[in-house]
């Protein structure tokens, strides 16, 4: 969620310049209704704005290698996750009395003054077509820096003890010598031969003997591909990518042994049990587990507020929110008591609520390659699992 970004945008200078080509201004719609949750509204020019530099930040990071069509793709999507995001701000703004959160005038005044600051750094043309106004600034800012002190306060009473049971870690080490079929220069499989499956077995078989010798797999493996790493990846009852299959063979595994060699439909495996109590890794899924009960029970009393929550969108107005316009974030040097833009952009793009279509575009290829290194390895997929 915003959290960070909400608090970089109200405690420093942000002071990131946007460019944009066909310009256009919103005119008479600017204070028009968009979104209404219960008594609460959120004009077209404030959409407009959180828009905009979502879209910049978007641009950014993923405009070099998504192309010019990637607002045709994603455009829509984009959208629909700020109007979300701008729905639950607005309920979190009309809850704060609950858990007793406010403003002080010194935040109030810090953002007042990089919404000024944000401004008057940008071409007027640009802040035009953005709907920049010093008024549209301050609202973003304080809906996120409330977010901020909402998100605190909603999860204060999360319990914090993970205990070892809990997020208990094993690493392991194996080696695929696989045995599926390569593609030709016309784009045909050709299946393995009898004879090659064969030397693939051949190779395993002697990786094995080496590493139950007491030899290092990576040294091993070196005598047989001086190209290849061993993988390392490490587990527990409910996480990690490891499969099925290995997973069941190094259960059966105590520090330093090696399982027989595993046949699957795919190849020969040699695998290790590199320790069956992980604490470095055991260390990190604690953090992860914590990280999720807050983000559970935030997400848990955000949804109860929407469940009840009376909350309309003007359609016609979203409509006309097109992306005819291309904005992008340009870097600055400049530096703020407590950080940098680029800082705050990078914040902003991976702690932004609510994923994005680019967002989720790239955590599904992450997911596809961490489930394909159970089918072939790689030295790259190696180094990367490693």
């Amino acid at each position: 969620m915003n959290n960070k970004l909400g608090k970089k945008l109200a405690m420093a200078s942000l002071c990131a310049c946007l460019a944009a080509t066909s310009l256009t201004g919103c005119g008479a719609k600017e204070e028009e209704t968009v979104i209404t949750v219960d008594d609460s509204k959120a004009s077209y020019g404030l959409v407009n704005l959180m828009l905009r530099y979502n879209q910049a930040q978007m641009q950014s990071f993923y405009g070099a290698f998504m192309g010019e069509d990637m607002w045709t793709t994603y455009g829509e999507t984009a959208k629909e996750s700020v109007v979300e995001n701008l729905e639950e701000l607005m309920l979190l703004e009309d809850h704060m009395e609950e858990y007793q959160v406010s403003l002080s005038d010194e935040e109030k005044t810090k953002i007042a003054d990089v919404a000024k600051a944000f401004v008057d750094s940008n071409d007027e043309k640009v802040t035009k077509a953005m709907s920049a106004t010093t008024q549209n600034v301050e609202r973003m800012l304080t809906l996120y820096t409330i977010q901020t002190k909402m998100y605190d306060a909603i999860i204060a009473d999360v319990d914090t003890n993970v205990t070892d049971e809990e997020a208990a870690q094993k690493t392991v080490q194996y080696v695929l010598f696989s045995t599926a079929g390569s593609t030709d220069e016309e784009g045909n499989t050709v299946d393995m031969t009898d004879e090659e499956k064969a030397a693939k077995k051949s190779q395993a078989e002697q990786l094995l003997e080496a590493v139950k010798g007491g030899q290092d797999m990576a040294e091993a493996l070196k005598e047989i591909d001086e190209n290849r790493s061993p993988v390392t990846s490490s587990y527990g009852t409910d996480n990690g990518t490891l499969s099925d299959t290995l997973k069941e063979a190094s259960e059966k595994l105590s520090d330093g042994e090696v399982a027989d060699l595993i046949e699957t439909d795919g190849g020969y495996y040699v695998l290790q049990m590199v320790t069956t109590f992980d604490k470095e890794k055991t260390e990190s899924q604690k953090e992860t587990i914590l990280s999720q009960r807050k983000s559970d029970k935030y997400t848990e009393v955000t949804n109860g507020w929407k469940e009840s929550a009376a909350i309309s969108t003007d359609s016609d107005l979203l409509s006309e929110l097109t992306f005819e316009d291309t904005f992008e974030m340009k870097q600055d040097e400049t530096e703020s008591e407590t950080g940098t833009t680029e800082e705050a952009v990078t914040e902003a793009q991976s702690e932004t609520a609510g994923e994005t279509a680019a967002d989720t575009q790239a955590e599904t290829a992450e997911e596809t390659t961490a489930d394909t290194e159970t089918e072939e390895e790689t030295p790259a997929e190696s180094q990367s699992e490693t």
